[in-house]
């Protein structure tokens, strides 16, 4: 017997004794679904895993990967990307702003 046959004897019995037909199969699935969901990520967010960096330690990580031009490593004259060499005594394209006029 599905869940819809069951529903349906379930109805029966209630009119039959004057009570409240019982909820649809399933009408409270997408609520249970959402609590668990929630509850998961608040989980998350209170209990701190052993795997996970914290928030701000992963926002100091970020920075400071960002914020750092050349490895540790990486000796002082070192340039860390070769193929952009950037030349020193390169002619100004755009001109003076006399010139431009």
């Amino acid at each position: 017997m599905n869940a819809m046959q069951q529903h349906m004897i379930d109805v029966y019995r209630a009119a039959q004794r004057g009570e409240a037909a019982p909820p649809l199969p399933g009408a409270g699935d997408v609520r249970a679904l959402r609590a668990v969901r929630d509850r998961r990520r608040f989980e998350a967010v209170v209990t701190p895993s052993a795997g996970r960096l914290p928030a701000r330690g992963l926002l100091r990580a970020v920075r400071a990967l960002l914020g750092r031009r050349t490895p540790a490593s990486a000796p002082v004259g070192h340039r860390p990307y070769p193929r952009q060499e950037v030349r020193e005594h390169a002619p100004h394209v755009g001109g003076s702003p006399a010139q431009c006029g």
